[in-house]
């Protein structure tokens, strides 16, 4: 598996993608709860089949390709993530929609934070911080 690394980002390199991410996020989330959807659904029929019931129980003949389909969607989620992850940004949070950027603060590494719904990025935090501790961006400059 190709190894991902994160990259150091200006604050105007890390706003340029924030429309690219907005459409990404929504749609990870849409596949997100779709995953969730099916594991749910999955959990069910194979409760069935490990009950005992009848081979000819409609339900449990679905449960081949309902597991194919699955598997599809899981590998589109896993797909659509690693290509967010191949800009260099890290999504600490899908449902909240944050994600943060690594950039400089004079000699050290802190994160940009955007959450989604924000026009730009106004925010920032130490990395062992995360989003409770951010800090308006002006402190940067």
């Amino acid at each position: 598996m190709e190894r991902i690394r994160s990259r150091i980002f200006s604050v105007e390199e890390a706003n340029q993608l924030l429309p690219y991410l907005d459409e990404a996020l929504e749609r990870l989330s849409g596949l997100g709860r779709q995953v969730t959807g099916m594991k749910r659904e999955l959990d069910v029929l194979r409760a069935i089949a490990g009950s005992g019931a009848s081979e000819t129980n409609p339900d449990l003949q679905s449960l081949g390709d309902k597991e194919a389909e699955y598997d599809t969607a899981v590998e589109g989620f896993r797909s659509s993530l690693a290509d967010v992850s191949r800009h260099g940004c890290i999504i600490r949070d899908l449902d909240l929609g944050l994600v943060d950027f690594y950039t400089m603060n004079k000699d050290q590494i802190v994160c940009l934070c955007w959450r989604r719904g924000e026009a730009k990025i106004e925010h920032w935090h130490p990395l062992d911080e995360g989003f409770s501790g951010r800090r308006p961006l002006e402190e940067l400059r």
